[in-house]
């Protein structure tokens, strides 16, 4: 359909890990399948109305080419064929019509399914977004310079220097006086 190629789509795979990471990844290939999958379903009953429309029509321009060649000239049989194709181009009228009834309520509510089932997932990719990385998607929508880029890079490494000595379950830091008892203890066993 798109014509891509398997070095696009590895090329697709791995950008799409770069920027979504290997948790998310899964989760937005299966959205996007689904999203394919919906308009590939879209796409056939369209095709399928076209048809069925386009079916319709020969029969109306040959039964009209019929009347015009006047009917009461023809014979019984191919009027009682006449007959028949008028009987059978109306069924299939009213029919499309039901069809089309039908498919526009059904389109709406499959619109309306893809739009909640997009609110709804990025409304858990965002709940699922720890602090941190909410706060680096709201700095990268804007334009950074170098510099700032540059301070941000710093204050990321402090914070990781930092949440290595004080992990998050721990409310309060270890002070030195707290540790140096400890060291005098030791100095008295040794004396």
């Amino acid at each position: 359909m798109f014509d891509i190629g398997f070095s696009e789509l590895f090329l697709i795979l791995v950008i799409g890990l770069l920027v979504l990471g290997p948790k998310r990844l899964p989760v937005a290939i299966r959205t996007v399948m689904g999203w394919v999958a919906t308009i590939r379903g879209l796409a056939s009953n369209v095709q399928n109305e076209l048809k069925q429309e386009l079916k319709l029509q020969e029969l109306q321009e040959s039964i009209k080419k019929a009347e015009e060649l006047n009917f009461q000239q023809l014979s019984p049989e191919l009027s009682k064929t006449v007959e028949e194709l008028k009987a059978s181009a109306e069924k299939m009228r009213t029919a499309l019509e039901q069809k089309a009834a039908a498919t526009n309520t059904t389109l709406e509510e499959q619109i309306k399914e893809i739009k909640n089932a997009t609110e709804s997932t990025s409304q858990t990719l965002t709940e699922q977004l720890t602090p941190s990385e909410q706060v680096t998607e709201a700095t990268t929508d804007d334009v950074l310079s170098p510099a700032e880029q540059a301070e941000l890079a710093e204050e990321n490494d402090e914070m990781v220097y930092i949440q290595q000595y004080y992990p998050d379950d721990d409310d309060e830091p270890v002070f030195a006086s707290k540790v140096k008892p400890q060291t005098e203890e030791i100095q008295d066993k040794k004396a």
